[in-house]
């Protein structure tokens, strides 16, 4: 049975309670592990949809999931069939989405934040690209845009992971032209990514040199 959009619950963080840095608009890079800490320590609640895209004292998790394979990255178009007008013909470099509660995982009494953000990261991909076999999973930070009122209510979980290659074809209408890029071809149309994706270009531009001169020395 399908839950109606109005009464839809999904995982929100407590804005107060997070690091002072993330006051600032931009992406916060920490080791991993750390973006999942300060989300604990914050506090973390399933609740209405409805209600917290107007609360701006709590901020919707999403996992923001960039696919690699070894120094390219994937990059799609946002299609006319996404619900989100305001990304339509936007290219991106992040898959995923809200965490649902069907995505919850729990150890005893205890909540495992990691558990079901990663199992929403799984599902969104899942639905958008099909089959993706994961190598190797990292979450490198945190991305806030403070500078609408639909970024105050969102804080982006951003991951980089490893893939083998790339699937057959897309899973979801939503998603177009998915193609594996360069950081050259990815800087030659930065203009046309979407904020959040716009966001994490500079740090992304130091990770992939990293990549390459490491594949240089072996």
């Amino acid at each position: 049975m399908s839950v109606s959009p109005e009464l839809r619950l999904i995982l929100a963080t407590n804005t107060e309670g997070l690091p002072p840095e993330l006051g600032t608009t931009g992406f916060v890079p920490m080791d991993h592990g750390a973006a999942i800490g300060f989300l604990e320590q914050a506090g973390v609640w399933f609740g209405p949809r409805r209600v917290l895209e107007e609360r701006e004292d709590y901020r919707q998790i999403i996992p923001y999931i960039v696919l690699r394979i070894g120094d390219r990255i994937v990059r799609y178009t946002r299609t006319p069939a996404g619900g989100e007008t305001r990304l339509h013909g936007r290219m991106s470099i992040g898959l995923g989405g809200h965490v649902d509660l069907v995505d919850s995982k729990a150890s005893g009494d205890s909540f495992q934040l990691l558990g079901t953000v990663e199992q929403a990261a799984e599902r969104e991909l899942q639905e958008e690209l099909g089959e993706v076999t994961c190598e190797r999973r990292r979450w490198v930070g945190l991305l806030v845009d403070n500078e609408t009122a639909v970024g105050r209510v969102h804080i982006g979980l951003i991951g980089i992971w490893d893939i083998g290659g790339l699937p057959d074809r897309e899973a979801e209408d939503a998603v177009g032209e998915v193609e594996l890029v360069s950081l050259s071809e990815l800087q030659k149309n930065a203009g046309m990514l979407e904020t959040w994706s716009a966001m994490l270009l500079p740090w992304l531009e130091g990770e992939l040199a990293e990549v390459g001169r490491a594949e240089l020395l072996t």
